[in-house]
């Protein structure tokens, strides 16, 4: 079999020149004889391994310096505001201007800005080194990480030992995996507490996380007591192979553990009873485990599809949107609107109810409420992707400063940013063109837009609501029906707002 040439085309461009040459000069040029031969291109990508440890570590500094200073600035905000954000102000601050500077999510933020603060202020050998390009970024996270538990004396002493077991006896330098093997054991021999104390503390980390993957998939990630864990694991696995037993099962296993993991969590008084373990001869009969078509059929919590009225009523087959993850097909939207106990639509007509309450009412009323969300979608903050389930509404020009009610004064923020707005350290500002904009602590301005749907359900077309309305049943073919559906609550009275 011949090999296929092809040829690279060469960057016209083989230099750097930062584009803020005030705080950051100089120039980064690759010389373009490297390129001429096999040798030259991997010393070539040596050096830039080199730079990218440099740059790791540099960017690490100013993370910390940037967290430091933003520290020293006075921070008490608005006056009579109850306690937030557990007291660390200052850290949820550098967070959140840290996310927005980098274009990252707050997580990966409050992630670079706990590492950077570590590695500068309790690791300075390992900074060094990150420094020098004598370690990678990935070799310094895991040191970081395995000394976070650790006190502070035997933090420091543990990641100079772990610089010294970086390279093997011959000089190879260890994969941060390889690294991460080697390690463990050090950590446990410096480690003050015993186990157990360390295993009540880590027990309160325990969660259950989800990320949403391609094509109308998820990942469940839960962190459970290792032996909760297996044990779970292993009654999957038991019913998954018994299942697979069944005539005719076309399922592989690991889809059969993935159906009978869904079943466990979704069906309403499911069995408790231990599935028999086969030891010999015919063993047990097989457990029947339903499809993911059949597994929808148990789906009952509250969730929210955004249907356009095509695809809900079966005349096009185009995307829908699930809130909280994204993309779904119309096939399964429209089986999650038929599931649906009790389901609603915004629906504008002549009677809608007012966009506009001004100083009338300082809660917005159900309907208002759920146009903000839809209108909206998540936390108005540039990168934040904070649910609107999860979001809370918020007046721009606060209550208490002669805000009104307003489609147009109202926005989702989520609790945190809720929090930073409310101690008026950030603010949410509209210009004259009406745009709303986000200003950090530090004076940069983002501009702040709704959840952008048009790649998923289209441009708006002119049936689709364009002012909070009434919630009615269109006219058309009939709706899903609405068992145990109950009237709204009573109006609660005016309370005064709570921030």
């Amino acid at each position: 079999m011949g090999i296929t040439a092809y040829s690279v085309a060469v960057p016209d461009e083989l230099s750097f020149t930062s584009r803020r040459p005030a705080v950051l000069g100089g120039l980064l040029a690759l010389d373009p004889t490297a390129l001429d031969t096999a040798r030259g291109v991997a010393e070539a990508l040596e050096a830039f391994a080199d730079f990218d440890a440099y740059s790791a570590a540099m960017r690490a500094f100013l993370v910390d310096r940037c967290a430091q200073l933003i520290s020293e600035e006075p921070l008490e905000g608005r006056d009579g505001q109850p306690a937030r954000l557990n007291g660390d102000i200052a850290h949820a601050v550098a967070v959140s201007e840290v996310a927005l500077l980098q274009g990252t999510s707050e997580a990966a933020a409050a992630r670079t800005v706990n590492f950077s603060q570590a590695l500068v202020g309790r690791h300075p050998a390992v900074h060094e080194a990150l420094l020098s390009g004598d370690l990678t970024e990935a070799h310094a996270r895991i040191i970081v990480e395995q000394a976070s538990t650790l006190p502070q004396t035997a933090a420091e002493l543990f990641g100079i030992e772990a610089l010294g077991r970086l390279r093997t006896r011959k000089g190879h330098r260890r994969t941060p995996s390889e690294l991460r093997r080697n390690v463990l054991a050090l950590r446990e021999r410096l480690h003050p507490e015993s186990i157990t104390r360390r295993r009540t503390h880590a027990e309160t980390d325990r969660g259950v996380w989800l990320r949403s993957e391609d094509d109308g998939m998820c990942t469940l990630t839960a962190l459970l007591p290792a032996e909760i864990g297996m044990a779970a694991f292993h009654r999957i696995d038991v019913i998954a192979n018994s299942a697979h037993k069944a005539e005719g099962e076309y399922r592989t296993t690991p889809q059969l553990r993935a159906d009978a993991f869904a079943r466990a969590l979704l069906e309403a008084g499911g069995t408790t009873e231990r599935p028999a373990l086969a030891t010999h001869g015919a063993g047990p009969s097989p457990v029947a485990v339903p499809s993911p078509e059949g597994l929808a059929d148990l789906l009952r919590p509250e969730i929210v599809v955004h249907i356009p009225a095509a695809v809900l009523l079966g005349a096009s087959d185009d995307a829908a949107e699930l809130e909280g993850y994204g993309v779904v097909d119309a096939h399964t939207a429209r089986g999650l609107a038929a599931a649906a106990p009790t389901w609603q639509r915004l629906w504008t007509d002549s009677e809608g109810v007012p966009v506009k309450l001004g100083r009338t009412a300082y809660r917005p009323p159900d309907s208002l409420r759920r146009f903000i969300r839809y209108r909206d979608g998540a936390c108005r903050v540039p990168g934040c992707m904070r649910a609107a389930r999860r979001a809370e509404i918020d007046h721009t020009v606060e209550w208490q400063d002669g805000g009104s009610t307003d489609a147009d004064n109202l926005a989702l923020l989520c609790p945190k940013h809720h929090a930073l707005k409310s101690l008026a350290l950030f603010t949410l500002g509209r210009r004259a063109s009406g745009d709303l904009v986000w200003t950090t602590l530090l004076g940069f301005g983002h501009p702040s837009e709704p959840s952008d749907r048009d790649h998923i359900l289209g441009p708006r077309s002119a049936d689709l609501p364009v002012r909070p309305g009434e919630l009615s049943q269109p006219s058309g073919p009939p709706l899903p029906p609405e068992p145990g559906h109950r009237p709204p609550p009573e109006q609660r009275p005016e309370e005064p707002p709570p921030f």
